[in-house]
């Protein structure tokens, strides 16, 4: 992909410069110890502003900031005295926004940068109610007027206030076919999709109770967890605590009693306003307490929902332009940095790159509180109109728990949420809340539901539900916790929990309706396929026949990215409809990978001998590359003698982890010459796996014997856990692209579907921009597209839409955009993407019999 590409789907340096006026900690704490009624000095507020931007934007020189920050500044002149806010908010409005038939919009061509730069960093509201803002003539005489007509027009119908305010573009080709088809979401994890704009919200209303699992976590001072969230808050802000953070979230409770006063216009004339940040950081607030607001549906309540807030951020922007106020101005500032900052906990910013720093934000518990009940998800997924979802199939992921108990309580919590939802008409408030404490009878009203709809009823979406176990990490060291042999407690677990699940499916068998497939999910660099391959086993001959697994996501080099989807689909044994979820190895460019990675990369001896393993496989279907293959294979014997301190051939080699699928369970139990695989002690589905051990034993007695010093010998562990220097150019960039090919056949061969999730790869990956996605080469398209490349079956998901601030809508549309601003025509585009998301309905996990 040429520079031109690569740099064409940016932000503007003003745009940068706004956002960190907005959201960084240096700003923060300039605005919190200045007294709001005095001005900051302009060159301490220039210097905080430079200094947060320049990681954002360290290859520009400093006269693109000092040119850019100048016109900034004059456009303050333009709006009033002291409201630089005002002019970046103005600026970042202007840049991404615009109206049309009285509706918010993205701009199309500005679609990917909003997602990536803006909302990456910080919330739309305020953008979004800076558009407004400046959209709605305000006459001084009759401002509380035209305030009661807007907030009605805000609060007509119930089904709208509820949505998250997801901005998008509006494409009349788009949403044609939205329209009639519908999008079907292939990949979304439930807990993960809530916005933080919700959590906010509630946090402000108990910010005790909701940071109190925060709060916890933070002094786990022995926890990995622990040491992560740490490594997360000191990211956002070096002088951040589980204790700052409740009294910035109190301070913000009371500066928005005062600014919806003030909106509203509540505030006597002649009142002193609070003018200290510290006066708002006190709870509850007595002396100084806000007057109660004109509009009691802007006060902040359960009910309040994030239109609230653009609704009186609004207001006080009006307000503002009209009679400019220097101490209302900086309130507003103050407020809208410490909303950002809590963000800035929950949503993957631009330059969080991989999925360590993904698994950062899951580990702060803050979107827990409001992730117990699931209605709004179910409700953000349907979209903005009543008569029909945007959202046609939805496969939702859920962690299964390890006691059936635990399980039927989860199960319960999402089955009511999406009852409630397709009960409620959405016309009315209260909403329907009608329900019961029995499984079995939520079940039968379910199926009830179902009964009288015909095929293809649009009305609300259709759900089924996949479960994911969860990737875990493991160490040879120390040596008595590690277990007997590889993966052992994960091991372990993935049995306990995969029999949790099959007898919670055994007691209420209605579940089988819902709970469609089986997934994994969380770290791939923790845990490698083999490790879910008798649990997936066994999960199959019990009716979840349908698979998926997270691979090729993240990897700390592109040849573990190609081994790991290969070991996937030979290990699991995917095919037949099975799908992948990411996939990001064998799609992205590797040149593109090679130039943004270091040239030396460290990586396990032992990963590196199984990676070239891998790698010596796939060229051996690759023609014309044997002396390749040769030189493969040299490495291979030598890094393989080092681990095994013996010669082994790669032949052997190769038989041995080709049985890496066995159970170790049974294979250690198998040494034990009193061993008997048909033991009565074992249920019908795990004896299966105690057989296949056995048969491999029959056959193949040393490529067992050798897989098991592998998984057991604690000499070979430490060999294998030793790191060593590789080069990330190990092949050149031309033969990557061979090897993806060879797994793009495999791929194509076992008919197994790939899920693709942009904006979850464009954080996680090298990507800087959707038009760098690799999606558009599995499209396909022109200039993307890469000779030898086989045709794959491609569907489309979201992944955690409430951490990359999108939802399925926004992600069809970003690759939309993306063909669009290769100056493809509106038809053409579609008729690229349209085939993911009919991929997604053809092999959708989801109940024929509900269709």
């Amino acid at each position: 992909m040429n520079e031109e590409i690569a740099n064409g789907d940016t932000s503007s340096v003003i745009a940068l410069i706004s956002a960190t006026l907005l959201s960084n900690h240096l700003v923060l704490d300039l605005v919190t110890r200045s007294m709001f009624s005095d001005d900051i000095s302009s060159s301490e507020l220039r210097e905080a502003v430079y200094l947060g931007y320049r990681p954002w934007a360290s290859r520009f020189p400093d006269h693109v900031f000092e040119s850019s920050w100048r016109h900034l500044s004059q456009r303050v002149g333009s709006i009033g005295e002291h409201c630089l806010l005002l002019a970046s908010l103005k600026a970042l409005s202007d840049e991404f926004l615009q109206l049309r038939h009285g509706h918010a919009t993205v701009k199309r061509s500005k679609f990917g940068p909003w997602q990536q730069s803006v909302l990456s960093r910080m919330s739309g509201l305020p953008v979004l109610g800076s558009l407004w803002a400046n959209h709605r003539s305000m006459d001084a005489h009759r401002s509380h007027e035209i305030h009661a007509e807007s907030a009605a027009d805000f609060r007509s119908g119930g089904w709208r206030r509820e949505l998250q305010p997801i901005l998008l573009p509006i494409d009349a080709v788009v949403e044609d076919y939205i329209a009639r088809e519908g999008l079907h979401e292939t990949h979304l994890h439930l807990n993960g999709s809530t916005h933080a704009e919700q959590c906010w919200l509630r946090a402000l209303i108990a910010p005790k109770a909701e940071t109190r699992d925060f709060s916890n976590k933070w002094i786990a001072r022995s926890s990995q967890e622990a040491a992560r969230i740490r490594e997360l808050a000191h990211a956002v802000n070096p002088t951040l605590t589980p204790a700052e953070l409740y009294r910035q979230l109190v301070a913000a409770r009371h500066l928005r009693q005062w600014l919806v006063a003030l909106a509203t216009d509540s505030v006597p004339g002649g009142m002193n306003l609070p003018t200290r940040y510290t006066e708002f950081c006190e709870f509850p607030l007595i002396e100084r307490s806000a007057p109660p607001a004109r509009d009691a549906s802007l006060e902040l309540s359960s009910a309040t929902r994030a239109v609230d807030e653009v609704r009186w951020i609004e207001l006080v922007l009006r307000r503002l332009a009209l009679r400019p106020d220097v101490c209302i101005e900086r309130m507003l500032h103050c407020y809208l940095l410490l909303q950002n900052q809590y963000y800035r906990l929950l949503v993957q910013s631009e330059e969080q790159f991989g999925f360590d720093q993904f698994q950062k934000l899951t580990y702060t518990d803050l979107r827990e509180p409001a992730e117990t009940t699931y209605l709004n998800r179910f409700i953000m997924m349907h979209g903005d109109n009543r008569g029909f979802s945007r959202t046609g199939y939805l496969e939702g992921r859920f962690a299964p728990k390890s006691t059936i108990d635990k399980n039927a309580k989860i199960l319960h919590q999402i089955l009511f949420g999406y009852k409630r939802y397709l009960r409620n008409d959405w016309t009315t408030r209260p909403p329907y809340t009608g329900g019961t404490t029995s499984l079995n009878a939520l079940l039968r009203e379910l199926d009830e539901e179902f009964v009288s709809r015909p095929a293809r009823d649009r009305r609300h979406h259709r759900l089924a539900l996949v479960a994911h176990f969860i990737k875990r990490p493991w160490s040879a060291s120390p040596v008595h916790k590690a277990g007997p042999y590889r993966f052992f407690r994960q091991r372990a677990e993935l049995r306990r929990s995969a029999t949790a699940l099959l007898a919670t499916l055994s007691r209420w068998p209605r579940l089988k309706t819902w709970i469609r497939g089986i997934d994994a999910a969380a770290n791939e660099l923790d845990a490698p396929p083999e490790v879910f391959a008798s649990c997936f086993r066994v999960c199959q001959r019990a009716g979840l026949s349908r698979r998926s697994y997270h691979v090729g996501e993240d990897f700390p080099h592109l040849l573990a990215g190609l081994r790991n989807i290969n070991d996937a689909l030979t290990l699991l044994d995917l095919r037949d409809g099975d799908r992948i979820g990411h996939g990001t190895a064998m799609g992205i460019s590797p040149q593109l990978w090679i130039d943004r990675m270091p040239r030396t990369m460290v990586v396990r001896r032992g990963d590196w001998m199984i990676d070239l393993l891998a790698a010596w496989q796939l060229l051996r279907s690759v023609p014309g590359s044997d002396v390749l293959a040769d030189r493969v294979s040299t490495d291979l014997l030598k890094i393989s003698s080092i681990v095994f301190q013996d010669d082994i051939s790669c032949a052997a080699l190769e038989r041995a982890m080709g049985l890496r699928h066995l159970n170790p369970y049974f294979i250690k139990a198998s040494r034990d010459n009193s061993w008997n695989w048909q033991s009565s002690s074992l249920n019908d589905n795990w004896r299966i796996e105690a057989e296949l051990v056995h048969n491999a034993k029959q056959s193949n007695r040393r490529d067992v014997d050798l897989l098991w010093e592998w998984l057991s010998n604690r000499e070979i562990w430490a060999r294998t856990e030793e790191t060593i220097e590789v080069s990330s150019s190990y092949f050149t960039a031309s033969t990557y692209v061979q090897l993806q090919q060879s797994l793009m056949r495999k791929v194509a061969e076992r008919g197994v579907i790939v899920e693709t999730l942009p904006s979850s790869n464009v954080r996680i990956s090298q990507y800087q921009t959707f038009l760098e996605h690799h999606s558009l080469r599995w499209m396909r398209v022109p200039g993307f597209v890469m000779d030898g490349d086989p045709e794959i079956m491609v569907s489309l998901g979201s992944d955690d839409p409430g951490i990359f601030a999108g939802n399925l809508d926004g992600e069809f549309y970003q690759l939309y955009s993306a063909l669009r601003n290769q100056s493809l025509s509106d038809t053409i585009s579609l008729e690229y993407l349209a085939p993911l998301n009919e991929r997604g309905r053809k092999y959708r996990f989801h109940e024929r019999s509900l269709s």
